[in-house]
């Protein structure tokens, strides 16, 4: 039996100078002092919410999921981890995310629309000098102040890497464990063929495949912190986003050796691809085992979502039917994303679908009002809380979530102006409840106020002035040499 909680090859700490390489000393001992300072100041907000009523936090994010791709979505790779949290919790059926990895991460940190940073239809690249600004307070921020000393970013990052400003030490996080940049290489956890697995500071040599080192590590950590009042994991798995990956065992119990040379290389990616799911899976049913373990299952908030669609060209492997499009663009197949959150404590759940629409500039502020956060955040949230619907309080929050690149939906319509990304002449509407997968377009509807306030939501979202230009994917990518096991010293 797969043993997901041990950890494996090399120690990732090493009694060298590596350290004050990668972190000055200076820094190191600042940085140190302030995360004590922090932790000891996690008893002042115990005057509010008595601190045992805190849940304990953890967010699980897949990497390119398709909406069709889980079994509860009718998908013939088995997820039933995935679907214990749909059926057990609430499944968020209208979840929003940004069409692309470094958006959606950088919207959820913040509860803020990643236009606002420069980081909207593209991803930060290895070659990119910039992340997520440092004028922006991060989930990890806000909840260290709030009663979690423990706050822990484990997988993959990918909000910024260049200066040690970006990284997860210095944005909340008390404990890092995983790559700084996307599409890294399962087995060998490298980058542009330089090493990037870090255990905080410092690289870390362990060996195994990096999906069930993120779950072993999220597990050890749930483990480890639940003894000492609430916590915040934040586990982000690479899978299953290329490179296509997976062990032989796992790729075995789906197809045999024997067939599986014999397909082209699209069909070998597609068998793979299913593989990287299920092994997924397996490794949020051993974060829920942990969980459990640990006692606190029902005072344990656990949201799981997809970081956008799926991607293209992968069909039948990977689908987001019956929704259009995929990863890259604003349809429902690249921004609505299998989606769902328990808390036993406290929701109205058990399978329970939810249609309110929702997503993950929503995290953080539902959060903080679950936590009675009562301080004013240092910059206004684009999101709302939809705690009250969670909990059964409201039926439905009527609202307009801004995805983006001249598009936006609300309860009934979703509008996306004529844009060249999106590859339209003319504006698109419909009517999203009776045409989810969008395939056809609407020009009478029964609310034109609606889809004129719908249209203004848009168009002040577009007209956001970011705080630093957005720079095409391939900008850099020549001549481009990744640093040494990727160690930035510069802050």
């Amino acid at each position: 039996m797969l043993n997901l909680f041990a950890r494996k090859g090399t120690p990732c700490f090493q009694t060298s100078t590596a350290m004050f390489r990668t972190a000055p000393m200076k820094r190191l001992v600042i940085m140190r002092t302030k995360q004590l300072l922090l932790s000891s100041a996690t008893l002042l907000p115990m005057l509010g919410m008595a601190q045992t009523d805190r849940p304990n936090i953890v967010i699980i994010v897949a990497d390119d999921l398709g909406w069709g791709d889980v079994s509860h979505h009718g998908s013939v790779i088995p997820t039933p981890n995935i679907d214990r949290i749909l059926n057990e919790g609430i499944e968020l059926d209208r979840f929003y995310t940004a069409p692309v990895s470094s958006p959606t991460r950088c919207g959820l940190m913040t509860g803020r629309y990643p236009n606002r940073f420069g980081i909207r239809e593209t991803v930060i690249p290895p070659w990119r000098d910039y992340g997520l600004p440092v004028e922006e307070e991060t989930m990890a921020d806000v909840l260290g102040r709030n009663g979690y000393a423990h706050r822990a970013a484990i997988g993959k990052w990918h909000m910024g890497h260049s200066k040690q400003r970006y990284y997860p030490l210095n944005r909340g996080f008390t404990h890092f464990h995983g790559a700084l940049n996307g599409a890294i290489d399962y087995f060998e956890h490298t980058r542009e063929k330089e090493l990037d697995w870090h255990d905080d500071w410092e690289s870390c040599y362990e060996k195994g495949y990096s999906t069930d080192l993120i779950a072993a590590e999220s597990a050890r950590c749930i483990k480890e912190y639940a003894k000492e009042g609430p916590y915040f994991i934040y586990t982000c798995f690479n899978a299953p986003h290329s490179p296509y990956q997976a062990p032989e065992e796992e790729i075995r119990k789906f197809i045999s050796k024997e067939e599986f040379d014999s397909l082209p290389p699209k069909d070998q990616k597609g068998w793979t691809y299913r593989a990287m799911v299920s092994r997924m899976d397996k490794g949020i049913g051993a974060i829920l085992q942990a969980i459990s373990e640990s006692g606190e299952w029902d005072n344990t908030l656990i949201l799981f979502f997809s970081d956008n669609g799926g991607v293209p060209g992968m069909e039948p492997y990977s689908v987001n039917r019956p929704l259009r499009g995929s990863k890259f663009d604003e349809w429902e197949g690249g921004v609505r994303t299998v989606a769902g959150i328990y808390w036993k404590k406290a929701f109205r759940q058990g399978h329970r679908k939810l249609d309110q629409v929702t997503g993950f500039v929503d995290i953080l502020p539902t959060l903080a009002d679950i936590v009675e956060i009562k301080e004013t955040p240092k910059n206004p949230y684009d999101g709302i809380s939809i705690s009250s619907v969670l909990k059964g309080e409201k039926e439905q929050i009527d609202r307009d979530f801004y995805l983006g690149c001249g598009a936006g939906v609300c309860a009934q319509y979703k509008l996306i102006l004529a844009n060249q990304h999106m590859r339209l002449q003319k504006d698109f509407i419909t009517d999203i409840q009776k045409n989810p997968s969008e395939k056809r377009e609407g020009r009478i509807y029964e609310d034109p106020e609606r889809v004129s306030q719908l249209r203004r939501t848009i168009q002040e979202g577009d007209a956001i002035v970011p705080y630093q230009e957005e720079i095409p994917f391939g900008k850099g990518q020549k001549g481009f040499v990744a640093p040494k096991e990727w160690k930035i010293t510069e802050y």
